[in-house]
């Protein structure tokens, strides 16, 4: 029985050369240099973007249209150019401007660069025709834009032609409206307002357990389905393990391995000791980007922890102190009921009867009124503006602690990730 062609989606950022560069996918390099090219088919290729749309190989050579690279940073100026901007000014005011950043800094930053996602039908020599490749895929990108266009946005694409099988490029970036109102960009809390839960929510996230997993498999399942509405008879089970989260270009190096001696040996020469190192460096890194992301936002920090402190304070310390002034009131009810009742008082026996028990229903009524009195008081401290004044006070004094630990997880930030390394389509990236 011949096997069903497999559809193929494979995400990334960075490798051992850095970002992803956009370059690659809109050829504008010199492609003489690029053996695993074939030059007399570039013609054929397509490219499009976000804000010019769709165009052939030779419109894209003509110079009217930006380079998918001006593009991106067009688009990431456009979008989070107010963001960096308002950024900036707050980490002034609190005295860490070596920390401000300019748009090229998005762009070169691995977490919040766009990523690139490779999509591809079957394998060399048995794929379908490149206008079905294209039909399929230009549909799912707009189900996307459908389903999940508010937070996630597709920046440009291109079809290739030129290399061993069609395959199809696609950059798209990630981003949230922010606690101050500005388009910010960043993957995990952007999918958590779609509504992407945690692959498994009662545990905690980690590298496998994010909601770029769960929305990763949801994109898979869309397109597969697409694949079936137009008629393709695809394989549908996923293919678990190291394959899953190989580097993009990997993708294309094992369309091409047998004209790749060299890699292929490179590949073969790896130790599992080097692969384990590998995993663990993946693993730190990824718990690293969790914590950084938690912790990237000092203000936000505050905020949130002052939040609950104060929260907690009002319903505990509040109940504490009512019930110690209550206990003390009528400690001092009992004192001045022992002093009425003594000779020393120097009452009439009537009187003392009656001043006792009026001192005996104070006593009682504190008892009685122990929830109202707690209530109240905790009603007061809930006030906005009472609120509002006490949680200003804490976050001035309990400022300096979190900046020092946000620095001192900044500092292990710096710790140098090495993916493992590979060329795509024989070109370095």
């Amino acid at each position: 029985m011949k096997e069903k062609p497999r559809v193929s989606r494979y995400n990334g950022r960075a490798g051992k050369h850095g970002v992803y560069n956009p370059k690659h996918n809109d050829r504008s390099f010199n492609v003489e240099n690029a053996d695993s090219i074939n030059k007399d088919r570039t013609r054929l290729n397509l490219y499009w973007d976000c804000a010019n749309g769709l165009r052939n190989h030779e419109e894209n050579a003509t110079g009217q249209y930006p380079s998918f690279t001006q593009h991106e940073h067009d688009e990431y100026e456009r979008r989070y150019g107010h963001y960096v901007s308002e950024q900036n000014k707050r980490n002034i005011k609190a005295g860490h401007a070596k920390r401000n950043r300019i748009i090229d800094d998005l762009l070169q930053d691995a977490r919040i660069c766009p990523e690139e996602t490779i999509y591809q039908i079957g394998k060399e020599g048995d794929c379908p025709p490149p206008e079905v490749l294209t039909e399929i895929v230009t549909e799912f990108f707009a189900t996307i834009e459908e389903r999940f266009g508010k937070h996630v946005h597709v920046l440009d694409w291109a079809l290739h032609l030129d290399e061993t099988s069609p395959h199809i490029h696609a950059r798209q970036v990630f981003d949230i409206v922010n606690r101050y109102g500005e388009v910010e960009p960043k993957q995990e809390k952007a999918l958590e307002a779609l509504g992407i839960p945690l692959p498994e929510p009662d545990k905690k996230p980690s590298r496998v357990n994010n909601r770029k997993v769960a929305f990763d498999k949801i994109c898979r399942e869309l397109l597969l389905g697409i694949c079936q509405e137009h008629g393709l008879a695809v394989e549908t089970e996923a293919i678990y393990g190291g394959k899953v989260s190989r580097e993009k270009n990997d993708y294309i190096t094992e369309a091409q391995r047998k004209k790749i001696a060299e890699l292929e040996k490179r590949n073969a020469e790896l130790t599992s000791e080097n692969e384990e190192k590998a995993r663990l460096i993946a693993e730190k890194s990824a718990e690293l980007d969790i914590k950084l992301e938690r912790l990237s936002d000092a203000d936000a920090a505050l905020d949130a922890v002052t939040d609950v402190a104060y929260h907690q304070a009002v319903s505990i310390v509040t109940a504490m102190a009512v019930k110690e002034t209550q206990r003390a009131d009528r400690k001092r009810i009992a004192i001045l009921m022992k002093q009425v009742d003594s000779a020393e008082a120097h009452m009439w026996k009537k009187e003392r009867i009656l001043v006792i028990n009026w001192l005996d229903q104070a006593r009682r009524a504190i008892n009685d009124t122990a929830k109202q009195v707690l209530e109240r008081v905790v009603a007061v401290f809930k006030k906005s503006e009472v609120r509002a004044a006490a949680k200003e006070q804490i976050m001035e004094k309990a400022r300096p602690a979190i900046l020092d630990l946000l620095q001192t997880y900044a500092g292990r930030a710096n710790v140098q990730k090495t993916p493992s390394s590979c060329k795509c389509d024989g070109e370095e990236r």
